[in-house]
């Protein structure tokens, strides 16, 4: 690829790897004088992210199945995302938005970063030892191998 990205893609979770991503993204948007995009990605429904609820289940553990409880989870989650990796980039005259996209991780970023053009994807290193990152993979393994786009992994 020799043409330089319109939008830098930053999936975060809130963690140290995902903050610095955010960081060093901005950064060179700065440079490049790009737009970037946050991400934050959420799985479809309560089934995915709780599987079934168990028989003895409580009423206090059924509230995140209504699509009320549901969405205000997601957006509890997102904004606890978004706003690490806000403090972690600081001050800035880039443009940064966010977006909560839903479904498996990997799956999600490659399925919204397919329908951008001109993206580029930048994004942290899963801390996981060598080992277990051989044996399961992982987010960053799985967008890596399968992007369509420039993909940048900040350690």
């Amino acid at each position: 690829m020799t043409d330089l990205p319109d939008i830098l893609l930053v999936p975060v979770d809130g963690s140290r790897n995902a903050n610095a991503a955010a960081t060093y993204a901005t950064r060179l948007a700065d440079k490049l004088g790009v737009p970037v995009r946050l991400l934050f990605a959420f799985p479809e429904s309560p089934l995915d992210m709780f599987g079934w609820p168990g028989e003895g289940a409580s009423r206090k553990d059924l509230e995140h199945f209504s699509p009320e409880g549901f969405e205000k989870l997601r957006n509890s989650y997102s904004k606890t995302a978004f706003e690490a990796a806000r403090k972690a980039i600081g001050e800035t005259s880039v443009s940064v938005e966010e977006k909560t996209i839903a479904g498996e991780p990997a799956k999600a970023i490659l399925d919204h970063a397919g329908g951008v053009t001109g993206g580029m994807i930048i994004m942290g290193r899963r801390g996981l030892s060598q080992v277990k990152e051989i044996l399961m993979g992982s987010t960053t393994q799985r967008v890596l191998h399968h992007a369509e786009c420039p993909v940048l992994v900040i350690r």
